[in-house]
């Protein structure tokens, strides 16, 4: 049995696919952006705090 690529059988449904994939890292990146502002402020006014009450 002759083994095809999809993408050379379907083109049409996969019209679209490159554009799809960056959205999709683009809004993977902008989450990733959010999380790790919404983990590093809160660490950095922790630390502030402790070594505050420390000294």
């Amino acid at each position: 049995m002759e083994k095809r690529n999809d993408i050379a059988v379907f083109p049409e449904l996969f019209e679209g696919m490159e554009q799809f994939i960056e959205e999709q890292a683009a809004g993977l990146k902008r989450t990733s952006a959010i999380l790790a502002l919404a983990l590093a402020v809160p660490t950095t006014l922790f630390i502030h705090y402790t070594l505050h009450r420390l000294f």
